[in-house]
């Protein structure tokens, strides 16, 4: 028996008794994640050139308590920099055989537009992967630091919020982001530490309402006093986070669940506490990551497993929590995010702002490959502003 038993594409979206005029979508996912930052406006087109770039203040003038009368040696002290990021090229690749979407699936009953159909599921796909890339890097690799080359993905948040001492989720250290070195003449402007819930022994942890306490005011400190406006995490992280507030209620600070708590995203439930509203993500990096849901075409996994740290980490009484040269034990992972520093950078132009190329196939009737382009990168000025936090596993 052939696998999918039932029939194929032209068959299945033409049959004269249809219900409705709808397929329901099995495959992709609408996320927290992407609908806050579609809704608080973080597109910001790239209207061309070989880089992106982005200013930021790397520092002050001196200043400081003087005796009146003193003379000083007086010299310019640089104070602002820039970060530089290249546009990356997202592509998804279909093979129209245009017999069965232009003569068969077409008149009233063609319940289902085939070709509308391939060109929404082609822009999904690209905006799965890109969510996906976007808890990765986009940096080449480097022995010790960084294990694996990912230069054509998306600068994502592994390599944006850390600190060049300590380990990001997936195992790896970055020195530089947007091509600026970090802890060099810079200082620490461009530092975003890494926070490990786990125990002092490498091992993942259960999450405390204390540790979340800790945890989202180290984010707090940044931001004007604000707390970040979503936090999104794994689904097992989201009821973990739950069940130990629910546990907690004798903690002054409320907390509630419920729909519509952040007005980008009104139709998902969210835990709002301390300021921010927590989000669960199917995309998320986890111990349990697409175990729910198909990733054959998802070019990126996101399943967490373990590393050894670096002999650089910072220990676990610092900030980071992470003891160094240890096996670490990922497990969950929990993100803070202030969306305003964030920027999602797609070209201004329309061939590759999700632009579709249609292209004959030279020696057959009816093929035509159906390619559909997004040139962009993701990528925060302000690293500061968010966070990353991971060893969770209860």
């Amino acid at each position: 028996m052939s696998d999918p038993t039932f029939n194929g594409d032209v068959q299945a979206s033409t049959f004269n008794d249809y219900i409705a005029d709808v397929a329901y979508d099995n495959w992709f996912v609408e996320t927290a994640y992407q609908q806050h930052m579609r809704a608080i406006g973080a597109i910001d087109p790239f209207g061309g050139g070989k880089l992106m770039e982005e200013p930021f203040i790397m520092g002050s003038p001196a200043a400081g308590s003087a005796s009146p009368g003193t003379n000083f040696d007086i010299e310019h002290v640089q104070q602002l920099a820039a970060m530089a990021f290249s546009p990356r090229l997202y592509t998804s690749r279909d093979m129209l055989e245009t017999f069965s979407v232009q003569v068969q699936n077409k008149g009233p009953n063609a319940k289902i537009k085939l070709k509308d159909l391939y060109y929404r599921n082609a822009i999904a796909s690209i905006a799965t992967n890109v969510e996906v890339d976007g808890y990765w890097h986009g940096q080449a690799a480097v022995s010790g630091q960084i294990a694996s080359n990912r230069t054509t993905a998306v600068n994502g948040m592994a390599e944006a919020l850390n600190d060049g001492l300590n380990n990001s989720w997936q195992g790896d250290v970055f020195t530089n982001y947007g091509q600026q070195v970090r802890n060099g003449a810079i200082s620490s402007a461009n530092n975003s530490i890494p926070f490990f819930f786990g125990n002092s022994d490498g091992s993942a942890a259960a999450i405390s309402v204390r540790a979340l306490i800790q945890f989202l005011i180290r984010q707090i400190q940044f931001c004007n006093g604000e707390t970040p406006e979503l936090t999104i995490t794994t689904p097992n992280c989201f009821g973990y986070i739950a069940s130990a507030l629910q546990t907690q209620q004798q903690f002054t600070t409320s907390w509630e669940m419920k729909k519509g708590l952040l007005p980008s995203v009104p139709d998902m439930t969210g835990i709002l506490f301390m300021g921010t509203v927590i989000h669960m993500d199917i995309l998320t990096p986890g111990a349990a990551w697409g175990k729910s849901f198909p990733t054959s075409y998802i070019g990126t996994s996101n399943l967490t497993s373990t590393f050894t740290s670096a002999s650089t980490a910072t220990g676990a009484t610092s900030q980071s929590n992470l003891p160094a040269s240890t096996n670490i034990t990922v497990g969950e992972t929990i993100w803070p995010l202030h969306g305003k520093v964030w920027k999602y950078r797609p070209s201004d132009d329309p061939d590759f702002m999700f632009g579709a190329r249609e292209n004959q196939v030279y020696n057959n009737n009816t093929n035509d490959a159906l390619l559909i382009n997004l040139a962009l990168n993701v990528y925060t000025p302000s690293p500061k502003m968010s966070g990353q936090g991971y060893g969770i596993n209860g």
